[in-house]
């Protein structure tokens, strides 16, 4: 199908040279230290993170005036990371002694998401869109790998946490910056959105809430003390994008969180903690509510009604789209349809971008058969973690998997009233706790398993003690008091 004039590729630049060449630098260094030095893995991982919400990348071939959910070859410095550590895991001599895991629990599902993606460029409109669809969904799928080979023990689970931690006192920043320094209200950091920027702290902010529930007995300790510190951070974050959605979920998972650790089995000090947080949650919350709750309930009484009948109008589109086309049109390719085509002549030109519903969209671009394959991917990733959780053992790696269930329970739901899933920050995000998500029961069981060899070990190392001092010669006194064998 012929584009329109004023949609072109634009031409290779000096800026993308210059960045190739900065890329070549850049793992020519990176990659020998990575092999080398183990805390280069730390780096790289704690990078992906950071840079995956804040990108700095370019766009090959970008159509610039295209409205889809990316532009063109997308490619920066998150990929510069995740080269170099999975180049790091493959070469490296000290991964050579630990086992990498090419196969995952939900890698059928993964599959057939990705081919049925890349399939989807023989049938879409526009080719060229749908091709850039799946390297995006390529470069998280690799994120995924080294995710979910990374966690090795429980330094490396507390790791992650406390990325989780800086990435919320970054974003919390960042809304800062916004409302002081660059004038934007209400703030979206370094998404499009600020909605986005809401999903995106929630999941953030449900990982802190199940730590601060059940890592430690101590309600003041130093671990909590920046928990406690982290999470008002990522709460007030929420609140300050004003999304109405971010905020009704945010409580919700909350919910959620406290439900499940109230189920696992643990000590009763456990308990008494989790109430006096809860009941010192409920205390601070009061004068909070009281800066911060005006604001928000303008936000839900002005709220324009024209918001919910554009996303109304987009779903049935999205609906004609897919009855018009079984495969769909092709991923990446709503925004063409709805601009160029016919279905989207009863919207507002501004309303013309992506549809705010992330099944309908899924049906708009990939059919019937797009919808089933997304519900059961993410479903998978669901279930990995509440089938973990429902082992009901008080771990660390069950604390984390709570968090990330309700991120994704959510993300589910969020999913009703936006496109969030198809941000790259937030698929690079998703992609990278659901590969921290399916590792922790392996974790789990290595780590019990080495506990157990130690255990044994030390129980050996007795044993041998005990044996050699029952077999050693009793000394006697001689009448003289001197010593006799």
């Amino acid at each position: 199908m012929p584009l329109p004039p004023e949609l072109w590729p634009e031409a290779i630049s000096l800026k993308q040279l210059i960045f190739v060449g900065m890329t070549i630098g850049f793992l020519a260094v990176a990659i020998p230290a990575a092999l080398r030095f183990a805390w280069m893995d730390r780096v790289c991982m704690a990078g992906i993170l950071f840079m995956a919400i804040n990108p700095v990348d370019v766009t090959f071939f970008s159509y610039t005036f295209y409205r889809g959910d990316i532009r063109g070859i997308e490619f920066g410095v998150t990929d510069w990371l995740t080269i170099t550590l999975i180049v790091a895991m493959l070469k490296a001599p000290r991964w050579q002694k630990r086992r990498l895991y090419t196969r995952n629990p939900n890698e059928i599902w993964m599959a057939l998401y990705l081919l049925y993606s890349a399939f989807s460029i023989a049938t879409a409109l526009i080719p060229q869109f749908a091709f850039f669809g799946v390297t995006k969904l390529i470069r998280a799928y690799a994120t995924f790998w080294v995710a979910y080979n990374f966690i090795r023990s429980e330094d490396d689970l507390r790791f992650i946490i406390w990325c989780v931690v800086g990435l919320t006192f970054y974003s919390f920043v960042q809304v800062l910056m916004d409302k002081y320094t660059r004038g934007v209200f209400p703030p979206r950091g370094s998404f499009p959105h600020q909605n986005g920027l809401a999903t995106f702290q929630n999941m953030m902010n449900y990982i802190l809430f199940a730590v601060l529930m059940q890592d430690t007995d101590k309600l003041f300790d130093k671990r909590s003390l920046i928990y406690w510190a982290a999470l008002g951070a990522g709460v007030l974050t929420t609140l300050a994008t004003l999304s109405r959605g971010g905020m009704a979920t945010m409580v919700m998972g909350f919910m959620m969180i406290i439900f499940m650790t109230f189920l696992l089995k643990q000590k009763a000090t456990k308990y008494k903690k989790k109430m006096a947080a809860l009941g010192l949650m409920f205390l601070l919350s009061l004068p909070g509510l009281a800066f911060v709750l005006p604001p928000i309930i303008e936000r839900f009484e002005t709220a324009p009604e024209e918001s919910g009948e554009s996303r109304h109008a987009a779903n049935i589109s999205s609906e004609q789209m897919g009855s018009d086309y079984f495969f769909g049109v092709g991923i990446n390719n709503y925004s063409y349809a709805i601009n160029y085509m016919v279905y989207g002549e009863h919207l507002a030109p501004l309303d013309r971008g992506i549809a705010h519903h992330i099944f309908w969209l899924h049906y708009a671009e990939l059919g019937l058969i797009g919808v089933v394959l997304y519900v059961m991917l993410t479903g998978s990733f669901m279930w990995i973690a509440l089938r973990f959780i429902l082992k009901r053992k008080d771990s660390l790696e069950r604390v984390l998997a709570i968090g990330i269930l309700t991120a994704f329970a959510i993300n589910w739901l969020i999913g009703t009233l936006e496109w969030n899933f198809r941000i790259i920050q937030i698929t690079v995000a998703y992609f990278m706790l659901a590969g921290f998500v399916v590792s922790l029961d392996r974790v789990e069981r290595e780590r019990v398993r080495q506990d157990q060899l130690q255990q044994g070990r030390l129980a050996a190392l007795w044993y041998l003690m005990m044996t050699r001092n029952r077999r050693l010669p009793r000394r006697r006194s001689g009448p003289t008091g001197l010593t006799h064998r």
